[in-house]
């Protein structure tokens, strides 16, 4: 079965784009408001709380009432672009949509971040107009990021949410992540037949989001890693190899090891996977990116690497920097 989508991807990406990150702070506020409030916090760079403060006996002028219930007032003005030039007339006329509130926020969303020069002349633009603004550039790239650093590991629905928006953005070429994205998938009773033939299989209508490595990950750690170079659909009949190249030139130096694998996968594990499935084929590197946090992972991770090493660019290079290192949830 393909993978069910929590946001909208087959209209018009600019008809899409503002929907989508709204529909995603939207669930966020329904899980939790005070996750929202870290959100909005955390994207505006301004302390914004969502819902009411209740206090007992504070002075408020020249008298102390028993209580006081309040809430402050905020608002935020969002321009997301996706192909479209920033123009700072229209920014300038959003400005004017500000009337006594509090906060006064004007963000601007973009798939590539301004330049700093950009971003400090619109802002004296702003300021010298409309001093109480505060305006904020952050990028698709951002929300994502923030956003996976929200809830806990098991806050499954909320975090399988978050991955569909960021698996939305870079499909959608909001940002590209692929180049340093590492997917890690858990394998079970198949993990020593992944590591022998540098082949990883999945079902064909299995989604996954793009990326450039793969993981191998069993009893808490990535074992191997590979640059994929290849990626292909694999039918077997009557022993021949019928192939559907999803990436990479055709080849048919794969066509043994497919059916050493498929052989051995049933032998061995009892898996059947001479038709329906995906091989995806590179040179492992051997790692030891060891699980810090308590339990296994139930399905695939995404991992930024270049939060982990300046040599994400080079296989051998990060399978050796990983080595050193742990990760958590």
């Amino acid at each position: 079965m393909g993978k069910i989508h929590y946001f909208q991807r087959y209209s018009s990406i600019e008809n899409t784009v503002t929907n989508n990150t709204l529909q995603l702070i939207s669930l966020i506020y329904q899980n939790s408001p005070t996750k929202a409030s870290q959100l909005l916090t955390d994207l505006t760079g301004q302390s914004i709380d969502i819902g009411l403060d209740i206090v007992q006996q504070q002075r408020e002028g020249h008298s102390v009432p028993d209580a006081t219930i309040m809430q402050r007032s905020f608002k935020v003005l969002l321009e997301a672009k996706v192909d479209s030039p920033v123009c700072t007339e229209q920014l300038l006329r959003h400005a004017k949509g500000f009337k006594n509130e509090e906060i006064q926020i004007l963000l601007l969303l973009t798939k590539t971040a301004l330049t700093q020069e950009q971003s400090n002349q619109i802002k004296e633009e702003i300021k010298q107009d409309h001093p109480s603004v505060v305006f904020q550039h952050i990028t698709y790239e951002d929300i994502c990021n923030i956003c996976s650093e929200l809830f806990q590991s098991h806050e499954y629905k909320i975090n399988d949410l978050i991955r569909d928006y960021q698996e939305y953005c870079n499909d959608s070429g909001l940002f590209d992540q692929a180049r340093h994205t590492m997917r890690v998938v858990p394998c079970g009773t198949s993990v020593l037949l992944n590591l022998k033939y540098e082949m990883y299989f999945q079902p064909s209508d299995r989604g996954y989001s793009n990326h450039r490595y793969l993981g191998i990950y069993k009893d808490k750690r990535v074992q191997a890693i590979w640059e994929i170079d290849h990626i292909i659909d694999v039918e077997v009949t009557d022993g021949k190899v019928k192939t559907v190249f999803v990436s990479g030139e055709p080849t048919d130096k794969y066509d043994e090891k497919i059916l050493n694998m498929i052989s051995e996968a049933k032998n061995e594990c009892g898996y059947d996977i001479h038709t329906g499935h995906r091989f995806f084929c590179g040179n492992s590197y051997s790692t030891n990116f060891i699980k810090e946090s308590s339990g296994g992972i139930m399905n695939a991770r995404l991992f930024n690497l270049k939060e982990y090493s300046n040599d994400w660019d080079n296989p051998a290079s990060l399978a050796m920097a990983l080595k050193d290192q742990s990760w958590k949830e």
